[in-house]
């Protein structure tokens, strides 16, 4: 397979190659023809004709006139010494030399007048011509196609030539516009396409290094630590919390640069002092811990101390300062060490290198053995940074990869559910070195499994996690169920297929089917009152079903105008939510409400409901509108209350009186003793009572008799 690819890659370049052999060829000999033709005589000399009225004779005496045609080609019968008046009337009518059609220069080739069979000839012509200039042009210019629209643009411009010429009489009119169109449009049409790798960092803003503008924030109000620190590396503030809070510019005089020590790196390896640096204390050498290399794309990682804090930078370059500029050493180097430019005492990096024989692979002319050296420099919040730079030193594997590629991650954890009803899935996926992927609903071979993914496979597509993204869409996922995918990748996808690792082991990947998420209940749905301007209320919502029997979060929304929300962005989360009970208070003034509620699980299942109620103010203590005898003393209030009484007087709290029973709250019972007086007190639900020393009502108890009714009893009672 690989000999025919070559095959046909070779025969591609042999036909380009005499595309552009021919173009050549004839764009030479047609802008040889146009050039003599600009310069030379027309081969076909162009002719006129005048029609002169019958018995007017232009002839100058004495000199020899001719109307037409070419004077060294007359006819027979025809002498110099003739005059029109001498011709047959009829020729003159005819075909003679007063403008007929076989008279050269007739209404086919006069200028100015169409385009005719010759028009029609010079804008094919021209415009093979043109086709062969540009097309030329444009394949030796490559881009996009640029034979092609090289040609285009020639043969149009070519046609447009011919038109001009046709029009104007002049060649050398029409070659200048058919070029000056045939550019136009070629320049418009072409395109050339190059690729360029760009990376972008999205880093912290930091302040300034140095402390010289410490002292502007002292010129406002109120010079805040924030601003403070902001002015400078070096700022910070004094005397802090006091009248005479200041931000001065600490250290000014520290011309010391950050110490820098390595002091942890990734398990099974270790480093020691590299005796190759003077002095050993500014670098180390790193290595697995039998002394052997680092494995090809194994990410290690290293933290490094400064005892100040300091922001670090690192590059596989030395970079040395220059007397213009001495500050070059730090400020061009390229990477932020452990990706931020944060001022800290810890820098961690994380590195996964290729192997030198994909670095070869993919870049054959970069000459790399494997061996590594990386140089780090800080600095401090004054500017200062070790001019000497600390180097960090290893080697990785030499030899062939024989290890599978490993995959590290993905960007949605296995075992998380999906939405009802989704039955595909994007995904990427994340492999420790370049690799072709593959997947499928079965534990398979690799080489059996029926579904690719989409993977990045050059070594310098490594992401900012130091792995490589393979991108799939998982399809056939079933609702509430568990669904299993098997990945399964080939590492070195540059390599002959026999030095190739494939994974034998699968990474399973489960993904969760659900089902509706449901709204059990909702409130409050009824009036509630309270005896305060603003008074607490409780929404609540239990959910079911959905994932893990209904664990959501809530959003709530209410506005005015009671309208629904307009976006989604516009709902609120409760403040007690995750979980199937959702609680959220809300403080309220008496009125109307409609709040309207959306509930989201972890799979994407969303539910929407409302609700409606009525917030009421109650501020007037309970009324007694009944008091009789029925076992025993009896009143009934206007709404829900507690009631006690005194003998004494009104002068208790209703929680020291006498407690009068009651079973809804409506209705009270307390004793019947004649001719004692009931001072009673009641207060409602919401604590409203009368005021102190008085009375709800004052009750005596007495007995008469009225003679109508002799066989009843009669009671009647004093207030």
């Amino acid at each position: 397979m690989k000999n025919k690819k070559r095959i046909g890659k070779k025969a591609f370049v042999s036909m380009r190659a005499m595309f552009l052999i021919f173009n050549l060829v004839v764009a030479v000999v047609a802008f040889s023809y146009m050039i003599g033709v600009v310069s030379g005589t027309d081969p076909i000399p162009t002719t006129t004709a005048t029609t002169i009225p019958r018995g007017i004779s232009s002839e100058p005496e004495g000199e020899e006139f001719t109307t037409g045609g070419d004077p060294t080609n007359l006819d027979d019968d025809t002498s110099p010494d003739h005059s029109l008046d001498d011709k047959d009337p009829e020729e003159d009518e005819g075909g003679g030399l007063g403008g007929g059609e076989d008279v050269p220069g007739g209404p086919d080739t006069t200028p100015g007048g169409g385009t005719g069979s010759l028009g029609w000839k010079a804008m094919i012509m021209k415009g093979g011509i043109g086709a062969s200039i540009f097309g030329t042009i444009g394949a030796l210019a490559g881009g996009d196609n640029g034979a092609l629209y090289g040609s285009i643009a020639g043969g149009i411009g070519g046609a447009v030539a011919g038109i001009v010429e046709t029009m104007s009489g002049s060649e050398t009119a029409g070659i200048f516009v058919g070029l000056t169109v045939a550019t136009i449009i070629f320049l418009m049409t072409y395109s050339k396409k190059s690729q360029q790798i760009v990376e972008f960092y999205c880093l912290p803003w930091q302040a300034p290094i140095g402390g010289e503008n410490c002292q502007v924030c002292n010129e406002f109000e109120h010079c805040s630590e924030y601003m403070c620190k902001s002015l400078g590396q070096a700022c910070d503030i004094i005397d802090a919390g006091t009248p005479e809070q200041k931000c001065i510019w600490l250290n000014p005089h520290d011309v010391n640069s950050p110490l820098i020590s390595l002091v942890e790196v990734s398990k099974e390896h270790v480093f020691k002092p590299d005796n190759n640096i003077r002095p050993p204390a500014t670098g180390v050498v790193i290595n697995k811990k039998n002394g052997e290399c680092i494995r090809a794309f194994f990410p290690l990682e290293f933290t490094i101390i400064t005892n100040e804090p300091s922001q670090c930078k690192i590059d596989y370059n030395l970079i040395a300062g220059t007397k213009e500029n001495p500050r070059a050493g730090f400020d061009n180097m390229e990477f932020y060490l452990g990706g931020d430019g944060l001022y800290k005492y810890n820098h961690t990096e994380k590195l996964s290198l290729p192997g030198p024989d994909a670095i070869n692979s993919a870049a054959p002319e970069l000459k790399n053995d494997g061996d590594y050296t990386l140089f780090i420099r800080c600095q401090d919040a004054n500017g200062n940074f070790n001019q000497d730079a600390y180097s960090v030193s290893f080697c990785v594997e030499k030899g062939p990869d024989t290890t599978p590629p490993l995959i590290v991650n993905t960007n949605i954890q296995s075992g998380n559910p999906v939405q009802f009803n989704q039955t595909n899935l994007d995904l990427e996926v994340y492999v420790n070195e370049p690799a072709k992927c593959k997947w499928s609903g079965e534990d398979r071979d690799y080489d059996a499994m029926e579904s690719e993914m989409s993977c990045s496979v050059n070594v310098w597509e490594m992401n900012n996690e130091n792995v490589y993204t393979c991108k799939v869409k998982l399809t056939g996922i079933k609702d509430r169920e568990e669904n299993k995918y098997y990945f399964k990748c080939k590492d070195q996808p540059w390599a002959e297929e026999g030095d190739r690792n494939e994974n034998k082991q699968s990474y399973v990947y489960s993904v969760i089917g659900t089902q509706p998420l449901n709204i059990l209940e909702i409130g409050p749905d009824a009036t509630i009152k309270g005896a305060t301007d603003s008074i607490p209320v409780y929404l609540r919502i239990n959910t079911d079903n959905g994932y893990k029997d209904g664990e959501a979060l809530c959003y709530y929304y209410n506005d005015e105008d009671n309208e629904e929300p307009v976006r989604e962005e516009d709902y609120v989360l409760f403040h007690e939510t995750k979980s199937n009970e959702h609680t959220q208070r809300q403080d309220l003034v008496a009125g109307d409400y409609v709040y309207y509620f959306k509930c989201l699980d972890l799979g994407g299942n969303a539910v929407y409901d409302s609700t409606s109620f009525k917030v009421e103010t109650d501020r007037t203590s309970p009324l007694i509108v009944r008091v009789y005898r029925e076992d025993g003393l009896k009143i009934i209030t206007n709404e829900k209350a507690e009631c006690s009484y005194s003998n004494q007087d009104c002068n208790f709290e209703i929680e020291s009186g006498i407690e009068m029973r009651s079973d809804d709250k409506e209705v009270h019972t307390g004793e019947w003793v004649l001719n004692r007086n009931y001072y009673i007190r009641c207060k409602d639900e919401y604590d409203n009572q009368v005021n102190p020393n008085v009375c709800s009502i004052i009750v005596r108890p007495s007995l008469s008799i009225i003679e109508e009714n002799i066989d009843e009893d009669e009671w009647d009672f004093s207030f």
